[in-house]
């Protein structure tokens, strides 16, 4: 079994290096992050068998890694301080949940359950998970930088660098600095986890506050947004108050 160690503290990551070791010296340790982003790039480049996730990561945490792993998608196992996470965990496909500090039995039973999925793919029931009463209140602070596609990877761009996001056919594009990467979020999602920087204006646009630079009235009630990279926006009749009282 292949094993990718992710955790922003070296001492909980040299602890499960080291309970790897004791349950089973055949298990490889293919590598080990500190941080989400090379989290990602040691996935692709080694690909796992298994990862053992922290979920409580600045800037790309463990939700944001699980989200954007590349196909074939290696084994989640989480691991973190905060039980609270337990059904949003599942949520994203995670075969096991450990809460730290991560015990020597519990990562037998976890990593027990990778073995049988590796060979047979048994479901996960999440009603009943949440019936057992795990609740998760999962509100992360607005990040400083949002991961965005960049060819084969992917790349972190600073928020304030961006001046919308617009759907299109399905897919949330981010413009920034000239550029329309990918991003792998929706605009709801987008739009809980930016505020208050970003307001939504219509049902495929998501502003930047700080980037619009005149506002113009229409006779119909809506309004239209000129943004600093010369873009205008349309802002729909329903929206238009909130909108103008956010950007006031």
């Amino acid at each position: 079994m292949r094993v990718l160690i992710v955790d922003d503290e070296p001492a909980a990551r040299e602890r499960l290096a080291r309970l790897l070791e004791e349950i089973d010296p055949a298990i490889e340790i293919v590598g080990e992050a500190g941080d989400g982003l090379t989290a990602l790039d040691l996935a692709r480049t080694r690909r796992p068998d298994v990862i053992l996730l922290d979920i409580a990561m600045r800037e790309v945490d463990g939700f944001d890694v699980a989200r954007h792993l590349a196909e074939p998608r290696p084994l989640v196992i989480f691991q973190t301080a905060h039980q609270h996470f337990a059904v949003k965990a599942f949520e994203h496909d995670a075969i096991d949940y450990v809460v730290k500090p991560v015990r020597k039995a519990r990562l037998i039973d976890a990593l027990e359950r990778a073995r049988k999925r590796l060979g047979v793919a048994p479901r996960w029931d999440h009603a009943a998970l949440a019936e057992a009463g795990l609740a998760f209140g999962y509100a992360p602070q607005v990040p400083a930088r949002l991961l965005v596609r960049h060819g084969a990877g992917h790349r972190l761009v600073p928020v304030s660098d961006i001046v919308r996001f617009a759907a299109a056919d399905g897919v949330v594009y981010a413009h920034v600095e000239g550029l329309t990467p990918i991003t792998d979020y929706a605009l709801v999602e987008l739009e809980t986890r930016l505020h208050p920087l970003f307001v939504r204006v219509s049902r495929a646009d998501l502003v930047n506050v700080a980037a619009v630079q005149a506002v113009s009235s229409h006779g119909d009630g809506s309004l239209a947004l000129t943004l600093r990279d010369g873009a205008v926006v349309r802002v729909s009749r329903r929206r238009a108050a909130e909108v103008k009282g956010r950007i006031s």
